[in-house]
């Protein structure tokens, strides 16, 4: 019986716009795709989302790898609130899924200060509603890694088989699979109710 959801957050609740935001900062496209491949899609970004090195720490690393680009990397970073743009089906689903009785959680790899400053600034919509997180950047822990799920479960008494994680990333579904929970990477809105109440009526024949 699934009664809890569980939820990543960039580009499942939220949509990561780090594109769109280095475009409307006036990054021209040779610069966009050397920091996607060299910042954004890299250890690099993992390091923040770890929550082990500071901002600056990882600023440095990204400067010594890309020194061209010392400027945009540091003005992207001052604005990295503005990559945060809420879907608006978000708050919506969180409330939905509370009012057929699933508890909602969310398990996702972000760093600390922005998560915060997203809480802070309402760009989390859902936030009020759900039961309980845990952030990588205060555990130190990554998805995939079965460990960032089993601090999950241990901290608020979950049991995997009653939960199905929800990713935007294959990788991360995978990882929380291996330690017996439901999974579905998440490829829109209405893919992923369906996904859900199949799951749901699945197992309760």
């Amino acid at each position: 019986m699934i009664k809890n959801i569980v939820f990543d957050i960039g580009n499942v609740l939220i949509d990561f716009a780090w594109k769109a935001t280095m475009e409307e900062l006036g990054f021209d496209e040779k610069c966009i795709d050397t920091l996607a491949d060299g910042y954004i899609n890299n250890d690099l970004w993992d390091e923040m989302d770890r929550g082990v090195l500071s901002f600056e720490e990882v600023i440095q690393l990204a400067v010594k790898a890309m020194p061209q680009y010392e400027k945009e990397i540091r003005l992207f970073v001052d604005n990295l609130i503005l990559t945060i743009r809420p879907f608006d089906y978000s708050e919506q689903w969180v409330k939905d899924l509370k009012s057929k009785g699933f508890k909602v959680f969310l398990c996702t790899n972000y760093p600390d200060s922005t998560f915060e400053e997203s809480v802070n600034r309402g760009l989390f919509p859902f936030y009020p509603y759900i039961d309980g997180k845990i952030v990588s950047s205060r555990v130190h822990l990554l998805k995939p890694s079965e460990d960032i799920f089993n601090a999950l479960f241990e901290k608020y008494n979950l049991k995997a088989e009653e939960c199905v994680f929800f990713d935007d990333k294959e990788k991360n579904v995978n990882g929380a699979k291996k330690t017996g929970m439901h999974g579905f990477v998440f490829e829109g809105y209405e893919k992923a109710c369906k996904d859900l109440e199949g799951l749901v009526e699945s197992l309760n024949n």
